[in-house]
């Protein structure tokens, strides 16, 4: 009596069997790591820095913070105005800095981290604080910032309860200015001091065991045979010279850690450096890549090596070779774990 239920059930249930397996072949699974998001707790923000303006993100992944601070297009904004010029003023820098147990935290980072050709002798140089680029508030603005855990070295290994502060005051703008008549002319910045978005936030996150290795550079020398010549690498319209010559240091491999001062036009780098190498683990590995500083254009690799601490910190000088690098004399000295 129920043959066409029992029929019908079947059918219905051969559907959804079928329908869930097309389904599921369909499912494209990702390799890609994600990002953990790292719960937080606001302290404190100003009455503009909401939901309606800001959204702000915290995540980890493979001992590194991520930072994301996006700014809407702001309408109907108290954007600050000129004094000076009467001119509205839309751009503005952040700054970000990090406490523990309410003091600044002290971090070699900035420093080491710092990729312009100008040495950082700000207040903030020593500190875990970074500082933004000027952007429009006027328009969509998005600050990422990607901060490995070493930066936290002064942090004793575990949980560590951080508060990240994030701040605003100082909005200027470029303006032209009329000298005499009005074919004379020039522009000058101005500006004006309005604090509108500043939060702080709360987080707990893992310190992971940081080690510290001194890396000591001693110069290298380019090759110059029949595979390679230095001389007439850097083209300009007037002359044709010797390299700019630089070095880096990435850690992890593939990841920029720090870098050297640039030496002109010439196949040799003669300045000694010295560097703070903060890692995870007791034989680690990294990259030093050597290269050719052009302001027109990227940069030439001029050679990169790749291999464990341990290698380099055999001898009192342990010298290396790699692409167009002819002697690389370079040294570690291992300080081990320090927190």
């Amino acid at each position: 009596m129920n043959t066409f239920d029992d029929m019908s059930i079947r059918h219905s249930l051969l559907f959804f069997l079928v329908t869930c397996c097309v389904a599921c072949g369909n499912v494209q699974h990702s390799n890609e790591p994600v990002t953990q998001p790292i719960p937080y707790t606001i302290v404190n923000r100003s009455a503009l820095f909401n939901d309606k303006n800001i959204t702000f993100k915290l995540d980890s992944l493979s001992s590194t913070l991520y930072i994301s601070l996006s700014v809407k297009d702001l309408k109907k904004f108290p954007f600050p105005i000129s004094r000076r010029s009467k001119d509205t003023l839309f751009k503005t820098a952040f700054d970000f800095d990090f406490y523990w147990n309410g003091r600044i935290i002290e971090s070699d980072y900035r420093i080491l981290s710092n990729k312009s050709r100008d040495v950082d002798s700000s207040a903030n140089a020593g500190h875990l604080s970074l500082s933004t680029d000027t952007i429009s508030l006027n328009r969509a603005s998005e600050i990422n910032f990607v901060i490995p855990l070493y930066a936290f070295h002064n942090l004793k290994k575990g949980k560590q309860t951080i508060e990240l502060s994030m701040s605003q005051s100082l909005f200027t703008e470029e303006v032209k200015v009329l000298r005499g008549s009005s074919e004379d002319s020039d522009y000058m910045h101005v500006y004006e001091t309005k604090p509108l978005l500043n939060a702080r936030v709360r987080f707990d996150v893992n310190i992971p065991p940081i080690y510290k290795s001194i890396v000591y550079g001693y110069g290298l020398q380019l090759k110059n045979d029949s595979t390679f010549s230095p001389a007439g690498m850097d083209h300009t319209l007037w002359k044709s010279s010797y390299p700019d010559l630089y070095w880096t240091i990435n850690y992890p491999v593939n990841v920029f850690y720090t870098q050297t001062p640039v030496e002109k036009s010439t196949d040799r780098y003669t300045a000694y450096d010295t560097f703070n190498l903060y890692h995870y683990y007791a034989n680690d590995s990294i990259d030093i890549c050597v290269y050719d500083h052009d302001n027109l254009s990227k940069d030439d690799g001029l050679g990169y090596w790749t291999g464990p601490l341990e290698r380099l910190s055999r001898s009192r000088i342990n010298r290396i070779s790699f692409g167009n690098v002819k002697a690389f004399d370079v040294k570690v000295e291992k300080k081990g774990l320090i927190n």
